[in-house]
């Protein structure tokens, strides 16, 4: 099991810093006022009052009252030109960016040019606003994109029951689920917890703290492969038998690596 456990751990340090073992770099920095991107999207509050008023004319919910008005991610945008592909990680409230350099991502098909269009901001004004941010950080920006917007989430509270508003800015559709009728799941748990990786960019929060102690584990994981490999190096007695398992288990873990191979791309 050495080879798994250290090549885990080694993939869990990578899950979390994605520009180590490459020559990608990562900034961090803080948009002024006037590059905030937090002017072009709609007023949350007034949108989710607006999205509340037409729920209630469908006659779903009556007389609710609007709570916890919040996106549900960070917007991330793109731009690629002959140098690298620079994909913008940003969080709309605190102006927050994660600027991820990518120079492997150049010759990468699966990057597209194209637009994503929204119904309820403008897209070219999002696109003028990154470009700007690159080329405050010396980027001359290329073919650039929205990758990715948040949508919008909101609780609603009356006397009948709680519900969780899910608005899409792409399509403008919205989605009502009754909270009272959700039922926990550990599988869910745990697999969703499984998929949280990265620092978060809006900073200090319970998610840092797991990714850190991920961190931690992968390091500790490593170190106990290692370690491993020391103890069992100057057990002489066990150094044979020791030496048949540890290349059965090479063989076996090479034998996936190659069945994997599609992974690397």
């Amino acid at each position: 099991m050495i080879p798994y456990i250290f090549i885990f751990g080694l993939s869990g340090i990578i899950f979390n810093h994605p520009t180590i073992l490459n020559d990608r770099s990562f900034d961090s920095f803080i948009l002024d006022k006037e590059e905030s991107f937090a002017s072009t999207f709609p007023d949350v509050e007034k949108l989710a009052t607006s999205i509340t008023n037409s729920i209630v004319r469908d006659g779903l919910i009556s007389n609710p009252e609007i709570k916890n008005i919040k996106y549900n991610g960070t917007m991330i945008l793109r731009s690629m030109n002959d140098v690298a592909d620079y994909r913008m990680n940003v969080d709309i409230p605190t102006s927050k960016v994660q600027l991820l350099t990518l120079p492997d991502f150049v010759n990468n098909t699966e990057v597209s040019s194209g637009n994503y269009a929204t119904s309820n901001i403008n897209s070219k004004d999002l696109l003028y606003k990154a470009e700007q941010v690159l080329k405050k950080q010396d980027i001359v920006p290329g073919k650039s994109r929205i990758q990715r917007i948040p949508n919008l989430e909101f609780d609603l509270e009356n006397d009948t029951g709680n519900y969780r508003v899910t608005y899409n800015y792409t399509s403008g559709n919205y989605r009502v689920n009754d909270l009272g009728k959700r039922k926990f799941k550990l599988n869910y748990l745990l697999t969703n917890l499984h998929q949280v990786h990265g620092y978060p960019v809006a900073g200090f929060s319970v998610q840092w703290l797991w990714v850190f102690f991920a961190d931690s584990l992968a390091v500790l994981m490593i170190i106990w492969a290692i370690s491993g490999l020391i103890m069992w190096f100057k057990m002489k007695r066990l150094f044979t038998i020791g030496v048949i398992l540890l290349s059965i288990s090479m063989l076996v873990f090479i034998i996936i690596l190659i069945n994997s191979y599609e992974f690397g791309f």
